[in-house]
Order: C-alpha cells, then sequence, then structure tokens
C-alpha cells in the first residue's frame, strides 16, 4: 500500500483550502496550485493565514503552533511541482471539461504512481480519469461541507480502482480523523443522491399554501433533526442546490431509478439571489396537509435509498453511517423503515413513485416486506 507523506490539491478555494487545511492539521505536507502566482498568495493568505489568526486571537492554538502548521503548506502555479506529491486531490470548480484537462496535466506532471482523485459530488469519476495514464490509481475522495468540520468522506471506487489505491485513500480519510465509507462510482455516489431528491421533493410543495417557515418545520419532524431541509439548503447555497439538481435529473431521470424534477420555486428563488426565508410566516397547522409533505419526503428517501442498495452502490450499513455522519439525521433511512414497519414504508415508496419521483424498485415491486438487516 502507498504511503501518503505529501498532499497536492489543485484549485484553493473553500473547499480545497479546508481540504489543505485539515491534511496540514493530521500532519502532512501540502502543495496547492492555483492559476497564477497572484492567486496563490491572495489564496493563502485567504485560506490559511486568516482563518489560522482567527484562531490564535481566540486562543486556540499559539502563534508558535501556527508557523508551524502555516508551513507545512505551500503554493504553486505549475503542475510540476506537484510532482512531490504522494496523493492529488482536486478540488477545482464544477466544470467537467476543466476537471479532465487538469487530470490530463497531473497525469503527465507526476509519477506513475501518484494517486489522483476527485472531490466532485456530481460527475462520475470514471469519466473524468479519461486522459489519465495507469486509470488504476485514480478515485473518489469526496469531502462534504465544511471539510474541517464534517466527518464524513466517500472514497469512490470507479471500475479501475486497483485495492492498493483503495486502501491507501481509506488509511489517508481515517489519518485525517474522517469516517470513511465506500462507494462505487454513481452519479452524486451514495449521500447526495439522497439528500437531493429530499430538498428536490420539498422544495416542489412550496407556494401559496406552504411557505418555507412551513416545509422547514415539516422537515424537522419528518426527520426527527434540529435543522430542516430548507435551512441546509440557504447554508449550501441556493445556487449549489439548483445546479446539483439539474445535474442528478440529467444523469437519473430517464433510468430505471428515475429522480424528481428541480422544481420551478428553487429555480426562481435561485435566480433572484435569495434565500428560503424560514424565520417568517405563519406555520400551516392542517395536519392532513403536513402528512401529504412528510409521506411524500420520506417515500422518495425510501426509494432512492433502496435504488441505491439494489444497483450496489454503497452497503446499507455505510450508508445508514453516512446519512448519520453527514447529514446529521439521528437515523439513516433503513432504521426508519423498519421502525415505521414495512407495509408503511411500501406505501410511502409508492407514493413518491405515484407522483413520478422514482422508479419502484425491486423489493417493493416484489412486495418484499422482510425489514432491512442493520
Amino acid at each position: 500500500m502507498k504511503e501518503v507523506k505529501t498532499v497536492g490539491v489543485v484549485g484553493f478555494g473553500v473547499m480545497g483550502a479546508l481540504i489543505g487545511l485539515n491534511a496540514a492539521m493530521s500532519g502532512y505536507r501540502v502543495v496547492f496550485k492555483e492559476l497564477n502566482d497572484d492567486l496563490v498568495k491572495s489564496m493563502y493568505e485567504k485560506g490559511i493565514v486568516k482563518p489560522l489568526s482567527k484562531r490564535v486571537a481566540k486562543g486556540k492554538m499559539t502563534q508558535e503552533q501556527m508557523d508551524e502548521l502555516a508551513a507545512k503548506i505551500t503554493g504553486t502555479s505549475r503542475y510540476e511541482d506537484l510532482a512531490v506529491c504522494d496523493l492529488v486531490i482536486e478540488a477545482a470548480i464544477e466544470k467537467m471539461d476543466l476537471k479532465i484537462q487538469v487530470f490530463a496535466e497531473l497525469s503527465a506532471a507526476c509519477p506513475p504512481d501518484t494517486i489522483l482523485v476527485s472531490n466532485t459530488s456530481t460527475f462520475l469519476i470514471e469519466k473524468l480519469m479519461e486522459k489519465v495514464d495507469h486509470p488504476e490509481r485514480t478515485a473518489g475522495l469526496h469531502y462534504f461541507f465544511p471539510a474541517n468540520v464534517n466527518r464524513l468522506v466517500e472514497v469512490i471506487r470507479q471500475r479501475q480502482t486497483n485495492d492498493d489505491t483503495y486502501e491507501a485513500l481509506m488509511e489517508f480519510a481515517r489519518q485525517n480523523r474522517k469516517v470513511p465509507i465506500t462507494v462505487k462510482d454513481f452519479p452524486g455516489f451514495a449521500i447526495n443522491p439522497v439528500f437531493i431528491a429530499s430538498y428536490l421533493v420539498l422544495d416542489s410543495f412550496y407556494g401559496d399554501k406552504y411557505n418555507a417557515i412551513t416545509l422547514e418545520k415539516l422537515s424537522q419532524e419528518a426527520l426527527g433533526v434540529r435543522f430542516g431541509i430548507m435551512w441546509v439548503q440557504n447554508g449550501a447555497g441556493l445556487g449549489t442546490c439548483y445546479h446539483a439538481g439539474n445535474s442528478m435529473v440529467e444523469y437519473l431521470a430517464d433510468s430505471d431509478v428515475g429522480y424528481p424534477q428541480v422544481p420551478e420555486s428553487l429555480k426562481s428563488k435561485f435566480e433572484a439571489g435569495e434565500l428560503w426565508d424560514i424565520e417568517n410566516g405563519e406555520i400551516l397547522a392542517d395536519p392532513a396537509a403536513g402528512s401529504q409533505v412528510k409521506d411524500r419526503l420520506l417515500g422518495a428517501i425510501f426509494a432512492i435509498s433502496t435504488h441505491l442498495i439494489e444497483k450496489e452502490v454503497v452497503s446499507q450499513g455505510d450508508l445508514e453511517l453516512g446519512i448519520k455522519t453527514s447529514l446529521a439525521w439521528p437515523k439513516g433511512p433503513f432504521t426508519m423503515m423498519n421502525e415505521l414497519g414495512m407495509e408503511e414504508a411500501a406505501r410511502l415508496v409508492k407514493v413518491a413513485v405515484a407522483a413520478g419521483d422514482f422508479k419502484l424498485p425491486q423489493k417493493f415491486a416484489a412486495g418484499d416486506l422482510t425489514p432491512w438487516e442493520l
């Protein structure tokens, strides 16, 4: 198994800087790449110096500790300077052609045993690596925002990823104090297909009858969470939510899985540059109207989770662990189905199918009401 000592990060925006900082705090040397020397300097200041200086000011670390940590991180504008890296993580903006070109450059600049991974949240890994020599050393390493706090990392094996690469990435994630789960290359991987479906369905109810504060409350009640799905969308940014939704629809809507359409309400909010208003307005008190939303929300979550198992994208245990870790839901989808009872779970899945959100998973099509083994 390859030992990782030096980590490269391509793209040092918010996510890239957090990934680099997390690696440096875990003892790794970090080399990041930006487009030009001016950006290298400004991104280092913005992503490393400023946040660490705040920690010093708050007494969370000493100046000496900051200097020691900052010294582990250097920047460059040249791909050739990443040749010293054992692992390179691409964290560039979500444009497929750009990412493919980044990996072509990395393949030319780095030794053939350097592990090359993408932090993409939407694109298939195999497609991004189409110009890489020795694709067996490529994979996905999907961090969740914020990467210095959220403990989940999806380790994504594409068809050609070999065991050495996979094992080195699992060990790297653990050394970064992360919780890694194993995922097969699939649109959105494992967690995002569930979360994106949940907000697309919820947002589709927005209108005269259901305001944002009502939908926030209903999602809190349905999932047993402190911060509901409308709140999480605001935190992620509605632009991110809108583009991710479109990507998932493009990949899956016409497949044997299906996927909820992107509602006009989300598109309108994004284009207007607004967030969901979850502070103002009257919460709808009609229990029947509330049940209608909760039934479709849970049905969609249960349907896509079952499809992911049937497609062998992820194990039941890893999907449960991943959702609880990354989304802070107290229960994963299979625990929720078991606790509601499989007859009720089947009814809810069929509600989502009747609404056009998903195709009926094989388990429920066969009338299999066996509880999930956890």
